[in-house]
């Protein structure tokens, strides 16, 4: 996938002699003023990494660092999170959603014939300043396989500095691969027609040992014996010590009981007298979470004119680790299930005049599941004051303590499904070679759809225990008085839709030999999420009120406090019916390279300047206020407390007089977009290439988000100061003005020598 110019000279010779070409490729980018670095299937195959994952080679590259976010992410020559893309075969593989890739389609790199990591001014037929673009392998007319076992094992484990030994556990990465004509004897003859490709590729391991350490409660504390504790006061008998500092049996609230019983082992570390950090620890072991991918890929030529070709990956990790450090709170179970199509068609219509079209899509699910049921420990610990109508989800009560070190209750939310993303992509390339022109031209049309239903961590009631009321947290839990305690209802299902249409022209024209330019123009038009149920919301800070879509109103919560604050429908102040935001119509997105060779073909001078938009667009909140109101966490009365267990919140309650607001979006919010710029000398002896080149980045127009409702900064009294909306809260405020500026110099020198050896050396 590099572009290398390769000089072909051709002598007119007698009849009887013949003719032999030597051609060979430069070791220097010559023709693109774009920077870049290829790594071929055996270069991947063979650096020594202790992952298969693709991320791990592409972090490799110079200008190319992880950023936040996970190893998904990465920035690319000042590229900012939402300005790269990634492909195999021309399909995207990003989630198309937050402007990260879907890590785990590149998990395993068998399957994989060639990587190009673009990481400064890409023509016009990229949107992303940074481009990962994948080439995958197919079948030929000899049959051709592979089998393999990438092998871990703690003898070849560095020692964690910070840790006494090795890490434990063997880790194997088998496979295998086979591609070859489709030939059925008597049947079907594919020899240079039909080819296919298959490759399996998996982990497994030895069992997973985890030290759970935990916080527990003394043996004296569980039947109410704070002997050697400071005075232990009764709420219920006017702050009254209780005699010898210990709770009548009789006076223990039977669903902290249950609580203790079923959660809370003994200690068994140290000196289990006393209350000490970690004073229960074990030692669990699980099965490895395996990591399964597929790869099957058909190529068919129908002729020399037209030739087809799809594949699929398939790909399947769990996720199955403790969900906790308390022994009664098991495994966590999160399967992750994600897939890849492409379809593509090329007809050579004459010639220098080629056609290309494509369709796939790239899919993501990641649903997690807690170890227990959310509404079998609500009834098995008989707890009142909850949502009625509580869905049979996994879930756990939630206990904390506060000015006690004791481990909290609590366990993984459920989540299905779980983020996620459903990317599709329709491609149309026409690509024109005439006289000293190569042009290219090509529409990009995607669909995105997200999806996601994960419920709040106090679905099924959440309560802190301090000393409040008896002086002692772990007295006030045994008494079953909580500080503060909070429910929840079930959050909304979200479910998004959008659509992105790209257009791009790009010419590469030989002016004379040793001059090439890149001319290129993109256009851009990427409109705002749909919510499929309208439970979108915007706070319009023009007005104070809070707009949703056009027929969402029947879908605010019924315990919207009346007077608070206003809703309106979009169209009533000129916002889009359904999207809320304007579409951004002016994205134009110019590029330019030069590559320059003034001293003969082993010395080329590039550069070139370009402008990239952020490829995903800026969403409003979705699925909370105005749509779910939940009361806010309850605080207990004093002296007497109103809330003891097993009533986690009072039905009394009036229900919340304010809420929290929906974030501000400016409704005409321009796209980001980045200026970049690179000056690159690039020089080829003693069989190796060496490059020295500054490229520049910069953002304009960028997003950023501040509190418009801030009081103002004067030497007023808090309380005087005046703010925008006095009634409100906080308001996050997005809207446009951020930008950042990048520079760099990259000291690159490069050699493949012919038995396979190489070497990169790269300093930034």
């Amino acid at each position: 996938m590099d572009v290398r110019r390769i000089d072909v000279q051709l002598q007119v010779g007698t009849v009887e002699t013949s003719i032999e070409v030597n051609a060979g490729a430069t070791l220097i980018e010559t023709e693109t003023a774009r920077i870049s670095d290829s790594k071929s299937a055996r270069q991947i195959n063979t650096l020594p990494l202790n992952t298969r994952s693709l991320w791990n080679f592409v972090g490799l590259s110079p200008g190319v660092v992880q950023a936040g976010g996970g190893s998904s992410t990465r920035r690319f020559a000042g590229s900012r999170a939402n300005q790269s893309d990634a492909s195999i075969d021309g399909i995207t593989l990003s989630n198309q959603f937050d402007g990260t890739q879907i890590s785990p389609l590149v998990s395993q790199v068998e399957s994989f014939e060639e990587v190009r990591v673009d990481m400064a001014n890409n023509t016009a037929e990229f949107g992303g300043i940074g481009q990962v673009t994948i080439v995958s392998k197919s079948g030929s007319n000899e049959l051709h396989g592979s089998a393999f076992d990438y092998y871990a094992t703690p003898w070849f484990r560095a020692r964690n500095a910070f840790a006494a030994q090795r890490g434990t556990g063997v880790r194997h990465n088998p496979g295998f691969s086979v591609g070859g004509p489709v030939y059925i004897p008597g049947v079907y003859d594919g020899r240079n027609k039909t080819f296919f490709y298959q490759s399996f590729e998996t982990t497994r391991g030895s069992l997973i040992l985890s030290n759970r350490n935990a916080t527990v409660p003394i043996a004296p504390w569980r039947t109410g014996n704070f002997a050697s504790e400071a005075a232990i006061r009764d709420p219920f008998n006017g702050n009254a010590p209780f005699a010898g500092n210990v709770i009548p049996a009789s006076r223990l609230n039977p669903v902290s009981l249950k609580i203790q019983e079923r959660f809370y082992p003994l200690p068994n570390f140290g000196d289990t007298s006393r209350i000490n950090a970690n004073n229960h620890r074990i030692q669990s072991q699980r099965p490895f979470d395996p990591n399964t991918f597929v790869t099957t890929r058909i190529d068919h030529r129908f002729s020399d004119k037209h030739f087809v070709f799809g594949r699929y990956i398939w790909n399947r990790s769990h996720s199955r680790d403790f969900d906790s450090v308390l022994p009664a709170i098991g495994q966590r179970w999160q399967t992750r299930d994600t897939r890849a199509v492409n379809l593509s068609y090329t007809y050579s219509i004459r010639s220098n005049l080629l056609l290309e079209s494509r369709w796939g899509f790239a899919w993501n699910d990641n649903p997690r599941h807690g170890p227990l049921m959310g509404r079998e420990v609500v009834q098995d610990l008989g707890l009142r004051g909850l949502n009625p109508d509580l869905p049979d989800v996994n879930g756990l009560f939630q206990v904390s303590f506060s000015q006690l070190g004791i481990t909290g209750i609590s366990q993984t939310q459920w989540r299905h499904p779980g983020f996620l993303n459903f990317a599709q992509q329709f491609q149309e390339h026409i690509s024109w070679f005439r006289g000293r022109h190569n042009f290219k031209a090509g529409l990009i049309a995607g669909r995105t759809v997200y999806e996601d239903w994960q419920m709040p961590t106090n679905l099924f009631g959440a309560a802190t225990f301090s000393n409040r009321f008896t002086g002692h947290p772990y007295a006030d839990f045994l008494l079953g008085i909580p500080t503060s305690s909070s429910r929840a209802a079930p959050n909304l299902y979200i479910n998004r839709a959008r659509w992105n249409w790209d257009f791009f022209a790009t010419d590469e024209w030989k002016v004379r030999q040793n001059l090439t330019l890149n001319i290129g123009m993109r256009y851009e038009l990427h409109p705002a999420w749909n919510e499929a149920s309208g439970t979108q919301a915007n706070f319009d800070v023009a007005t104070g009120k809070i707009v949703v879509p056009d027929g969402a109103l029947g879908r605010v919560s019924p315990l919207l406090p009346r007077g608070y604050v206003d809703i309106v429908e979009a169209s009533t102040l000129g916002y889009h019916p359904k999207r809320l935001l304007v579409n951004d119509v002016n994205n134009f997105a110019p590029r330019l390279g030069i590559a320059w060779r003034p001293l003969g073909p082993n010395t080329v001078i590039r550069t070139g300047f370009g402008i990239f938009y952020d490829i995903i667009p800026r969403t409003t909140a979705a699925g909370g206020a105005p749509f779910i109101v939940n009361e806010p966490t309850y605080t207990n009365s004093q002296p007497l407390p109103d809330v003891v267990l097993p009533v986690v919140f009072p039905t009394s309650v009036a229900g919340p007089t304010s809420i929290s607001l929906p974030g501000a979006v400016r409704k005409d919010l321009r796209t980001p977009y980045s200026m970049q710029y690179n000056f690159t000398i690039e020089h080829q002896r003693w069989s190796t290439g060496f490059r020295a080149s500054y490229i520049g980045t910069n953002t304009r127009q960028g997003e950023w988000g501040y509190n418009i409702n801030q009081p103002l900064p004067d030497n007023r009294l808090f309380v005087d100061k005046p703010r925008m909306f006095p009634r409100y809260p906080a308001i996050t405020y997005q809207s446009n003005g951020a930008g950042h500026q990048y520079n760099s110099l990259t000291l690159e020198a490069e050699r493949r020598f012919a038995r396979g050896l190489a070497y990169q050396l790269s300093w930034v």
